[in-house]
Parts: C-alpha cells; structure tokens; sequence
C-alpha cells in the first residue's frame, strides 16, 4: 500500500486528522450511554474514589476498589475542575488518539506507511466494540503498553529502560498490563538481547515505587497496605468469589452460561482475528517483532476466559490490527 505523490509529513498529519474524527465520533457515541448504570458502573466506582482523594480522605480505606491508583489520581483531574464525564472522556480521548498514533508508527516502521494507517485505522474502530471509548482502565494502559512495545522493539535506538517505565505505568493503571512483562522479555530473547533484560525490568519497577512510596509518603503505611492489597493481592478471590468486600466480581459458574458469554465476548472480534491468524498461517516468516505481536495479541486476549467484558479486548486487538496490515506491507 503506497501513497507515492504524499511527503510523510503530509501523510502523517492527515493520518491523525483521520484518526482523530473517529475518535471524535466516538466519543460522542458513548457520551450518549454516559448516563446508563450498565455502561458507567465500573466509570462510577473510579470516580468515587477520586472523589475520596479530591476530598482528603484516604484512598483504599474510606472506599474500596480492586484497581491499582493511577486510575484514581487520573481521573480526580477532572473531578477538580467538575467535569467529570466530560473531562474523563478527553482523557480517554487523547489516550486512544495517541495509542492509534503509537499502532500507525509500528505498522509504518515494520510495513510501509500505508500498511501503517490501515492498523491504525483498524485499531480506532474495533476498539469501539471494546468499550474503549469510555472511561475504563483499558485505554489508559493500552498507550504505555504499546509505547513499551515501540520503544523495545520498534524504535531505531532499543529503549529498553523506557520501554520498562511504560509497561510500569500501564500496571499502575489495569494489573494485567502485567502480561506485558514477560512478553516483553520474550521479545528481548528472540531479539537476542536479554542482557539487556534488567534495564527493563528496572524501568518497571521505578514507576510502582514512585506511585506507592507516594500513597506511603501521604497517606500512611495503612493506606498503603491496603492499596498493595486491592491491587495486587485481592486477584486471587476476586477471581474466585462473587464478591469481594462489597465489591461484585460478576463471575458465572455455569458451564454454559461462561461459554455463551465467551461466544457473545468474541463474536464482535472474529473477522480482525481471523485475518490476522489468516495472514500468520499465510506467512510463516515471523520476525522477533511479529511473533512478539501474536504472542500478545493472544496473551491478552485469553483474559476474557477470565471475565467475559469487552473491554477485556482491548489490549489484544492493536496487535491484531497490526497482523492484519502485515499483509499489505510493502515489499520493499
């Protein structure tokens, strides 16, 4: 896919014009379920503990919830400035305009510019089915991810300790950016460069200190037992119980009724996936990078075995989205 007569300057600017008037339609879409409780259950629960820290009470003791505090401190943003709705959805905005900017430079770097836009193009649609235009966790995390995943593999210069304070701020934001982690280490093996593995692992490790020692630093040793807890060491019976301090997990026992949901959770997905796939069986030469995006694009996409949400695709499907470009890389 060429655009011979176009400078890249040129390209560029109008491939974020582009990205940006989906983005726009978007979020004007969802802002018009912004007043649904099945659509802003999980948006109602961040912002109630972002009111807790507006109003100098404790995080993670006055209000519990099981997510990790960056979302929290993001979001009392716009509480501050009372615009919550309005204000978070800018905040998502942003955060899928860049994260489409981010998939658009990949595609560019490893396939040619056109093969590029067209990932991004295909990541700013899907993530529609997604819920990733709503205030979530998923959009904020998915940016530090795929800036982890362009800096460690993509970029002309390895990053490698950027690539690590990214994937650290996108735990800081959803725990299963996790799964990051050692895809990304997998990459750095396949990349021959696993020497390089504890500049990493250290740039993840800087921004958790900073986050938490900052909960320690404030709000007490209290608040930050509890905060570790409800981020990380509630996973267990949040996963096996159906509720958890108050706090639903929605978690079915049926056999049936969980592949149902599984079936419902992917049906909106299988075209991209097929293509993907399709394109992968089509052309078994993987590069280090290519077989790192299949290996994310399923690692991510095996947590809706977990919870069957849809925005538990929204980590899975940029590396999709760049598997389907892949077949219209130039051959250069």
């Amino acid at each position: 896919m060429r655009f011979p007569r176009v400078s890249d300057r040129a390209f560029l600017a109008g491939a974020i014009a582009l990205f940006g008037l989906v983005v726009l339609a978007m979020l004007l879409a969802s802002s018009l379920f912004m007043g649904s409780e099945w659509a802003t259950y999980d948006t109602a629960r961040f912002y109630a503990m972002a009111k807790v820290i507006v109003n100098g009470a404790t995080p993670y003791l006055d209000y519990q919830d099981p997510k990790p505090p960056l979302i929290y401190f993001t979001l009392a943003l716009p509480v501050l400035f009372g615009q919550e709705f309005l204000g978070g959805l800018l905040l998502v905005g942003l955060c899928d305009l860049a994260s489409a900017v981010v998939v658009l430079a990949i595609g560019w770097r490893l396939y040619g510019r056109g093969a590029g836009l067209l990932a991004g193009v295909l990541f700013t649609l899907n993530i529609g089915w997604a819920q990733g235009y709503f205030v979530m966790t998923e959009p904020f995390a998915l940016l530090f991810v795929l800036l982890a995943t362009y800096f460690a593999l993509c970029s002309e210069k390895r990053h490698y300790f950027v690539a690590g304070l990214c994937a650290g701020v996108a735990i800081g934001f959803k725990q299963y950016a996790l799964i990051a982690v050692p895809l990304l280490l997998i990459g750095l093996y396949l990349n021959r460069e696993l020497r390089r593995a504890p500049a990493l692992l250290a740039g993840v490790v800087v921004p958790l200190v900073a986050v938490f020692g900052a909960i320690l630093a404030i709000y007490g040793a209290e608040a930050l037992n509890a905060s570790l807890y409800w981020s990380f060491g509630v996973a267990g019976s949040y996963l096996g119980e159906a509720d958890v301090g108050g706090v639903t997990s929605y978690r079915t026992t049926d056999p049936l009724m969980l592949a149902a949901n599984i079936a419902m959770a992917t049906s909106m997905f299988t075209s991209v996936v097929i293509v993907a796939l399709a394109g992968v069986l089509r052309d078994r030469k993987l590069s280090a990078a290519e077989v790192y995006f299949l290996l994310s694009a399923l690692g991510f996409a095996l947590t809706i075995l977990i919870r069957q949400y849809l925005h538990y695709w929204v980590l899975a499907l940029p590396f999709f989205a760049i598997l389907c470009a892949r077949l219209f890389r130039d051959d250069r």
